[in-house]
């Protein structure tokens, strides 16, 4: 597979998204792309709802075919559209080359610019202002021309999962920016939507990249409702959900958008440590709430016990993990989980924060899980473990006491213990049963990204954690740094 992904999202931004395309020449990514969302491509000859080429003069075999056509690459490209008589849009990835993590229509300056200024953060300062500084050329349309641009010829309006939303739920003209997951084809995108005149989102709208696909969105309501019948912590940090609705056999949903920062991008920002440690402080504090706030008897925990004994445990079995480990837990209470607190889907903004994606969402869990995981992913970026290798060392050091921040854990986890008097004993078992938990599903995510996309994966971050933690000597049920 291309190690250049996901340029091929830019085919979401047109009003019709298609189901033929055409590829003249090797545009970098597409083919690879196109196949993983179930795409046909068909050659430059053949009728085709897009045609696709990083070479302009390409371009005019491809219109004889297909009504739209895009060029991913050439800056001067929109130029020759517009002689060949093509309404054209300009399309910015960011990054401007790679893989993008974010895809903005340059006419549409205020959308354009809140990309550029939000949607990559750098730990250095002078790239931050020069985010700020083409930011503002963009709002006053002097921005230099990009060393390269997807330009769209042939096609007009909003995106048709922009136009299809606005319809459903009443949101009348909405401006947009799309922005990209990363990883595997299962993660969704998301168009941020921006009334009139606007310089910040309203309204958020994911979407799935491959027809059909709506096992996130099922859940999504599943949590929408659950979060509303608990209220109180839980429900005053989350969004509201408005609706779903399905285009052209693509699910979407649509919910309130979290005004403010992701937490991922505020960590990477030239701060302190002390700075960022006291954004984490809050959110740390928040998950104590939700664990006291809805604490139940131990009784409530039992069906999560007999799913984790019977579906979980025996996949772990070659490694040695004791298939009655869940019953042989001490008793604690059953606690909300919300399962993915992670720094992606945390929003920080002058009011404090909100949380994003409770798809995977249950009333009664176990009271450590999501203290441990928050604090597992956030603390390597305070700690600047930000490549891959050093993320996986990072998980081992922070949680064997030999990381910078494994006293700011060991403290968040002290805390949970006293408020909510579980048992010391209890929670090596408990953080065990919780990255084993993990490292399933993220497998069986894993292999249902690779059957859907036809292309291998390599294992995520949650399989290499749960076999570390199996695997390293004071980790696993031997576990007990937290304490020190």
């Amino acid at each position: 597979m291309s190690s250049l992904q996901h340029r091929a999202d830019a085919l979401f931004t047109l009003p019709r998204i298609p189901q033929r395309v055409a590829l003249a020449g090797d545009p970098p990514g597409w083919e690879d792309d196109l196949r993983e969302r179930g795409i046909e491509i068909v050659g430059p000859g053949c009728p085709a709802d897009l045609g696709v080429a990083s070479d302009p003069v390409a371009v005019e075999r491809l219109a004889l075919h297909a009504p739209v056509v895009i060029v991913d690459g050439d800056p001067a490209a929109p130029s020759m559209l517009r002689r060949r008589g093509f309404r054209v849009t300009r399309l910015l990835t960011l990054p401007v080359s790679g893989t993008p993590v974010a895809i903005v229509d340059l006419d549409q300056p205020r959308t354009a610019a809140y990309g550029i200024e939000h949607a990559i953060v750098h730990p250095e300062r002078w790239r931050m202002l020069r985010n700020r500084l083409a930011a503002t050329l963009v709002r006053r349309r002097l921005l230099p021309t990009p060393k390269r641009l997807v330009s769209v010829g042939g096609a007009g309006g909003s995106p048709a999962l922009v136009a299809a939303a606005c319809e459903e739920f009443d949101l009348g003209e909405r401006g947009w920016l799309m922005l990209v997951s990363l990883g595997a084809i299962v993660r969704r995108n998301a168009f941020l939507l921006f009334p009139p005149a606007a310089g910040t989102p309203a309204e958020a709208l994911k979407f799935a990249r491959v027809r059909g696909y709506g096992a996130q969105f099922d859940r999504d309501e599943r949590a929408a409702a659950l979060v509303a019948a608990i209220g109180g912590a839980v429900a005053a940090r989350a969004p509201r959900h408005i609706g779903r609705l399905r285009v052209d056999g693509y699910e979407a949903s649509v919910e309130t958008v979290a005004p403010g920062e992701k937490l991922s991008a505020l960590l990477r920002r030239p701060l302190s440590r002390k700075a960022k440690l006291a954004v984490l402080d809050p959110v740390a504090d928040w998950l104590v709430q939700v664990g006291r706030e809805t604490a139940a008897p131990p009784e409530a925990l039992e069906p999560e016990l007999d799913r984790l004994e019977r579906e979980v445990l025996p996949f772990w079995t070659s490694h040695g993990v004791d298939p009655l480990l869940a019953r042989s837990l001490p008793r604690v209470p059953a606690t909300f989980q919300h399962w993915d607190v992670a720094e992606e889907n945390i929003v920080v903004s002058g009011d404090g924060f909100l949380v994003l994606d409770w798809e995977f969402a249950h009333r009664h869990g176990l009271p450590l899980a999501d203290l441990l995981y928050f604090g597992v992913h956030v603390l390597r970026i305070v700690d600047g473990r930000l490549t891959e290798a050093e993320r996986d060392r990072h998980f081992v050091e922070v949680l064997t006491g030999r990381a910078p921040s494994s006293p700011v854990l060991f403290r968040w986890i002290r805390r949970l213990v006293e408020e909510l008097d579980l048992p010391p004993e209890s929670v090596a078992a408990m953080a065990t049963l919780n990255w084993l938990d993990r490292g399933k599903l993220s497998k069986e995510e894993h292999q249902r990204a690779e059957e859907l996309g036809g292309v291998a994966l390599a294992d995520s971050f949650a399989e290499r954690a749960s076999v570390a933690w199996l695997e390293h000597p004071d980790l696993g049920e031997n576990w007990n740094a937290w304490q020190s």
